[in-house]
């Protein structure tokens, strides 16, 4: 199976360059995905994140790593991640390009970088990256780790491959249920533990009140409902609630956020063929809006802060969910529809403490938004339950950080 593994990544890769060219707007930084990344003689924790997402549960351990005596080196594998990192980061880190899953990418990168550990984050699943390093005798991690009803059922087609990149790996789940699939996968039972999910430690960026500052005057007046992180096929169903909340609150206004900035067009055409005045956020100031499109990176927290209300995207079409701790963080009531099996856990304790609200579809979706954008106090008094809900379970990172320590050789 490796050997059939190493030929496909070896055929696949002039390809997959040419898309990252291609998606990541030319600059796919090649020479770092070939393994030519900047040297270290620091001997950094190496953390390896795929996204947006996943880069910011990375800087956050890197902080916690930091105390210990641990400096980091950074890498993503999308150019957005990069930039995040590079924008709320700490200028010393200097985040760069994941290298291709090649053996001579992966042993050049490690020469390089001559890190004490390699740290992947949720998913991340890279098995000549775990034999390279098993090799340099450096030992890896996952963190956070889940493995969702997807991810497993295709990964298990390929349990002879994983379970060798993973019998010397260490994983840190996100719960039982995730800890559980990872021995399935292949992981050895007596190194997979659970610390919880390192979401829940995640803060508002750097620039949270500047940004919202500015985004503040584009806001008029009246109910404000955030629907965030809306993914491909969602746009219609987000447009159609948003005509149910006009039917009993007429002065409430929508801010949009997509998933993928290049689903921006998509949702103004859908908020305009519901009928509404759209506005994108690029577009200058103004309030003549009933719909505003955020077409830009790093402003989402700052829309959740000025809403009463928010509804988290991936969950109304069968894509698992989005991350629904960032508008619970922030006291805010928290709407998601059926399909929440990324954050499975998450999303019931959040209905269960009274800050989260699972609904059906558009329909049920309007009239769970209108309710609450009705009833301010009500709004705020869920908004206090799911911020509650959020604190009680924070911690995760410094522990965390402190079990990666304990195995690193020589500390």
């Amino acid at each position: 199976m490796w050997l059939v593994y190493r030929l496909l990544t070896f055929l696949l890769s002039p390809f997959w360059l040419a898309y990252l060219a291609i998606r990541q707007g030319g600059g796919a930084r090649v020479m770092e995905r070939l393994g030519f990344v900047e040297p270290r003689p620091d001997g950094p924790v190496w953390i390896q994140a795929v996204s947006v997402g996943e880069v910011r549960i990375a800087l956050r351990l890197a902080e916690a790593l930091a105390p210990l005596g641990f400096p980091v080196a950074l890498t993503s594998t999308t150019a957005a991640g990069g930039a995040l990192a590079r924008k709320e980061g700490p200028s010393s880190l200097h985040p760069q390009a994941f290298p291709l899953d090649l053996p001579s990418c992966m042993k050049r990168a490690l020469r390089r970088l001559k890190p004490r550990a390699v740290v992947l984050v949720e998913t991340e699943l890279w098995p000549a990256l775990f034999r390279e390093a098993r090799n340099a005798g450096v030992p890896a991690f996952v963190v956070n780790a889940r493995l969702s009803d997807r991810s497993l059922k295709r990964t298990l087609r390929f349990r002879r491959l994983f379970a060798q990149a993973l019998k010397d790996s260490r994983i840190s789940a996100q719960s039982e249920e995730h800890a559980a699939r990872f021995q399935m996968l292949g992981a050895l039972p007596d190194r997979v533990v659970v610390q919880g999910n390192l979401k829940y430690d995640l803060l508002p960026p750097p620039d949270f009140k500047k940004v919202k500052g500015e985004l503040a005057p584009f806001v008029p007046e009246g109910p404000l409902w955030v629907a965030g992180s809306v993914r491909e096929g969602e746009e219609e169903l987000v447009a159609k609630a948003f005509v149910t909340v006009r039917r009993s609150l007429p002065s409430a206004r929508l801010i949009l956020a997509p998933r993928h900035l290049a689903r921006v067009q998509t949702c103004a055409e859908a908020a305009r063929s519901s009928g509404f005045r759209v506005r994108r956020r690029t577009d200058g100031t103004g309030q003549d809006w009933d719909v505003l499109i955020l077409d830009t990176v790093g402003e989402l927290w700052s829309a959740y802060d000025l809403g009463l209300t928010a509804f988290v995207g991936g969950s109304l079409v069968p894509l698992g969910g989005q991350n629904v701790l960032e508008p619970a963080y922030l006291g805010k009531p928290v709407l998601f529809g059926p399909s929440t099996e990324n954050f499975r856990e998450e999303t019931e304790r959040l209905v269960a403490g009274g800050g989260g609200f699972r609904v059906e579809d558009a329909t049920s979706l309007g009239e769970a938004a209108a309710s609450l954008l009705s009833d301010p106090e009500r709004a705020r008094a869920c908004g206090a339950k799911a911020r509650e809900a959020v604190l009680c379970h924070s911690g995760t990172v410094a522990r965390t950080a402190r079990w990666i320590a304990e195995y690193i050789p020589g500390v």
